[in-house]
């Protein structure tokens, strides 16, 4: 398993001067960006690909193929999403929906091999977004395993954003997925902000304890052992302008690295 961090200007500056180490940055497919992290460390892209929002038509997957070859990218990533207007209450629109997204996959499955595909969960939260609530359960993403063939690329944070949610338990909502499939893992710490609770943070402890419960499945071969574990905190721009602290990254970054190598995982039962 190898760590990946976001790519930021105080990322790369810690690795420059040697305060902190790890494998990969994980930049999207930005090319000056690409170019710009390659300086520091081997990079793996993260792609802006989506299906179920009708943009999958538009994509040059002649420059995916590029991006992949040039950085030995293993996956194509894809988020998994719905049309805006999705009436969550229609049962017959919603199967619809996610019948074109299997169909969107397999797509994508056929040009890459179904080996190089990862569908990643997005977080579901009760702020008037429930057309993605039937894309962000478990339930569905063993669909897409089933029938793609395709690998999990499991967001620990965006999972326990949802579960939250939905009020439920979070540990066994999250073993629910199809973890036997895990290709890849992303995990940030969780708060509040504006009101709303948000990812890309520093981990607090009960961040830790969830990473530290997920490796101690891997450890176990409860769960299928990643090829890539990625810390997404940091980045470039106004988004992450409050939340890309040196700080975090040179406290954080060696107790990934330690939990990683050593195996530390915690297996707490859920």
């Amino acid at each position: 398993m190898k760590l990946a961090v976001n790519y930021s200007p105080q990322a790369a500056e810690l690795v420059r001067s040697g305060q902190i180490t790890f494998d990969l940055f994980k930049t999207p497919n930005w090319r000056g960006m690409i170019a710009e992290a390659s300086t520091y460390l081997p990079v793996y892209v993260h792609f802006d690909l989506s299906v179920g929002d009708s943009r999958l038509a538009s994509v040059d997957w002649g420059e995916i193929q590029s991006l992949m070859d040039e950085t030995n990218t293993s996956f194509v990533n894809l988020h998994v999403l719905t049309p805006t207007d999705l009436d969550p209450s229609n049962s017959a629109l919603v199967e619809a929906a996610l019948d074109r997204i299997v169909s969107e996959v397999q797509e994508v499955a056929k040009r890459f091999g179904q080996e190089r595909v990862i569908t990643e969960n997005i977080p579901f939260l009760v702020n008037g977004k429930e057309y993605l609530r039937p894309v962000t359960l478990p339930a569905f993403f063993q669909r897409l395993s089933a029938e793609t063939g395709c690998g999990m690329l499991l967001d620990l944070a965006h999972a326990s954003i949802t579960a939250k949610s939905l009020n439920t338990k979070q540990y066994p909502f999250i073993s629910e997925f199809p973890v036997n499939r895990l290709r890849e893992i992303h995990i940030t710490g969780l708060g509040m902000h504006n009101n709303e609770i948000h990812d890309h943070l520093e981990m607090i402890d009960q961040d830790w304890q969830l990473f530290e419960w997920a490796l101690g499945k891997i450890r176990l071969g409860v769960w299928g052992s990643p090829e890539i574990i990625a810390f997404e905190y940091g980045g470039t721009g106004a988004p992450f302008a409050w939340r890309s602290e040196s700080r975090v990254l040179f406290n954080q970054v060696p107790r990934f690295n330690q939990l990683i190598s050593n195996g530390n995982g915690k297996n707490t039962p859920g």
